[in-house]
C-alpha cells in the first residue's frame, strides 16, 4: 500500500475516535418512543397524502388531474406524449375528492408562467 508523502518536522496525525457512531435509526426492541417521536410520525404521515386545491394559487408542484366522470378518471400521459384519461384505482368508497396516483403516468407537475396567471403542465417525459 502507498503511503502519503511526509517531511522532516512534521507532526503525525491523530485519529479521532467517536464514542458512538450515530444514534440508530430504529428503536431497540423494548424501547418505547417518545410522545414527540409518535407525533413527528404523525406530523410525517399527514404531509404525504394528497390534498385538493381550494383556489388556484394553490396548484404548484405534483399533481393529479382528476375528470368529473364515473368512474373516476384522470389525465395521464405516455411516453411518446399522448394524453389520454386513465381510471384511478386508489379511491376511498368511491370519492374523487380522495384519488391518488397508483402510475407515475397520472402524475404532472404545475408551475406558474412568470409574468401571466397561466399554469404550465408537465408530464413524466416533459
Amino acid at each position: 500500500m502507498v503511503k502519503p508523502l511526509t517531511f522532516k518536522g512534521d507532526k503525525p496525525k491523530k485519529t479521532k475516535k467517536r464514542s458512538a457512531p450515530y444514534p440508530p435509526s430504529k428503536p431497540t426492541p423494548g424501547t418505547k418512543p417518545t410522545q414527540e417521536e409518535t407525533a413527528e410520525q404523525e406530523s410525517t404521515a399527514e404531509d404525504q397524502s394528497w390534498v385538493s386545491a381550494d383556489a388556484p394559487s394553490d396548484i404548484a408542484g405534483p399533481v393529479i388531474i382528476v375528470l368529473p366522470s364515473d368512474p373516476p378518471t384522470c389525465i395521464a400521459s405516455d411516453a411518446n406524449g399522448k394524453v389520454f384519461a386513465s381510471e384511478i384505482e386508489n379511491l376511498i368508497e368511491g370519492d374523487p375528492g380522495t384519488a391518488e396516483p397508483h402510475d407515475v403516468r397520472q402524475v404532472w407537475v404545475a408551475t406558474k408562467v412568470a409574468g401571466t396567471e397561466g399554469i404550465s403542465f408537465k408530464g413524466q417525459h416533459g
